[in-house]
């Protein structure tokens, strides 16, 4: 054992949102050497709000929190962040292909007179179970900058 107890601890660097942001970072971290666990990563394949869950929790070894922190400043993880209008658009354009199938299909049943005419009013609410990530600032807890 070459650590020291203060050493085994681990340390909380960032909390995100996004599941892929959280995935992103590992990787980019683990590729530079440095072991990292995702707090609440597998929970996300189950329940895709998050947000609700805490976001994901990103920890290292506390001895290396200092050179974790390193990388994401590297990365440019303290620049502002933005609202993706891009990722927003992709997701609306998703949407609306369950949307218009269950449209179409619950339509043709009005038409056909096999469905009376309210269940029409429930196809926007059939969207609202398709899982979208979630965009949100992560919050970076980073080693102070060396002098």
């Amino acid at each position: 054992m070459t650590g020291s107890a203060a050493d085994d601890c681990l340390a909380l660097v960032a909390i995100v949102v996004s599941r892929v942001e959280a995935a992103v970072l590992v990787s980019m971290i683990e590729a530079n050497g440095i072991h990292v666990h995702i707090g609440g990563f597998w929970h996300a394949s189950v329940e895709v709000n998050s947000l609700a869950l805490g976001g994901h929790r990103l920890y290292v070894a506390a001895g290396e929190h200092a050179a974790a922190s390193e990388l994401l400043r590297e990365a440019g993880v303290e620049a502002s962040w933005s609202f993706s209008y891009g990722a927003r658009r992709a997701v609306l354009r998703f949407l609306a292909l369950p949307l218009s199938i269950a449209g179409l299909t619950i339509g043709a049943g009005i038409a056909a007179g096999a469905l009376p005419f309210w269940v029409l009013l429930q196809v926007p609410f059939a969207v609202l179970g398709v899982p979208v990530n979630p965009q949100g600032r992560p919050d970076y807890f980073l080693s102070p900058k060396p002098a």
